[in-house]
């Protein structure tokens, strides 16, 4: 039962999230751009709109279950299944922010929403043992993740649609590795005696990765729209965790060949649908409605 309990709590964690999602993209539009310049002035207009603030509380709710995931099952297993939350995403961009999709984006939903379903199945024989057994791999994957999170961007900056792609792939990489960070705080807590100081450096990684990338995810929505940045940034940061999980944290595939086959499936299914998703391009025959920008006070950059 503790491999079906940790699916529930990382698949309504997922829908909490995307809602929240949802709720910010509508907040922001009345809100001012994101600017490290002006950090307080921007931190204390955000804070005190209801709406952006009602959007926290449901993040938190799905940040406390995809916790208790987290500690229940293994960080590759719990990504792809917060990244398939997309789904509900998109439904409700299409039906609230008047984003329409494509036929092949709402295939692409269709997969990511497959794919959990074969995660399901692949847990067949149980989850694996947890490790703690991780050496210079964590690191330097570290390095790499980090590094590529702070370059590109930079690298794509010149039209706001552009930059809003080169936001969320650094979004994406930030909760990626953010992700192993939690992993291994949560593994780490139950060894605290002993590794007090692992425990320490882990915790604090994860607390800056995440909100650099929350940050950086309400510049991206800002800049672009929600079906576009999310799917982007649910793409990578479900690969990462699955990455490093796999070749630095011993977290293995099944032992039979067959739930191998559905879990690589699995996860196929769910990079194909959101890199199909983060390829659409924001032209001129998408026709998107902004509630909250419409409210936006005059002389207010947004």
């Amino acid at each position: 039962m503790r491999e079906f309990f940790a699916i529930a709590c990382a698949i309504v964690a997922a829908l909490a999230f995307n809602y929240a999602i949802y709720l910010e993209k509508k907040a922001v539009g009345a809100l001012p751009e994101v600017q490290f310049k002006h950090l307080w002035s921007t931190t204390k207009a955000f804070i005190t709109n209801w709406p952006w603030m009602w959007a926290q509380i449901v993040n938190v709710v799905g940040f406390a279950l995809y916790s208790l995931a987290l500690t229940l099952a293994p960080v590759s297993i719990v990504e792809p299944i917060i990244a398939s939350g997309v789904a509900f995403l998109a439904y409700l961009a299409i039906k609230h922010l008047g984003e329409k999709p494509r036929r092949i984006d709402i295939a692409a939903i269709g997969m990511s929403v497959l794919g959990v379903i074969l995660i399901a199945v692949s847990l067949a024989q149980g989850l694996p043992r947890d490790k703690l057994s991780h050496g210079w791999e964590i690191p330097i994957f570290s390095a790499v993740v980090i590094g590529l999170a702070v370059l590109i961007p930079l690298l794509m900056r010149g039209s706001p649609g552009r930059l809003s792609v080169g936001l969320g792939i650094s979004v994406g990489l930030f909760f990626g590795i953010a992700a192993v960070y939690q992993r291994l705080v949560m593994l780490y807590l139950v060894h605290i005696n002993t590794h007090i100081e692992l425990f320490v450096i882990f915790l604090v990684a994860c607390i800056i990765t995440y909100v650099i990338a929350f940050v950086l995810l309400q510049a991206a929505l800002q800049k672009g729209m929600a079906i576009i940045v999310a799917p982007i940034y649910n793409g990578l940061m479900e690969l990462v965790p699955i990455m490093i999980g796999t070749l630095a944290l011993g977290e293995v595939f099944p032992a039979s060949n067959l739930l191998k086959a559905v879990r690589v499936l699995a996860f196929a299914l769910i990079m194909t649908g959101t890199i199909i998703l983060s390829m659409r391009a924001e032209a001129g025959d998408i026709s998107v409605v902004h509630p909250a920008s419409e409210a936006a006070p005059q002389g207010m950059s947004t």
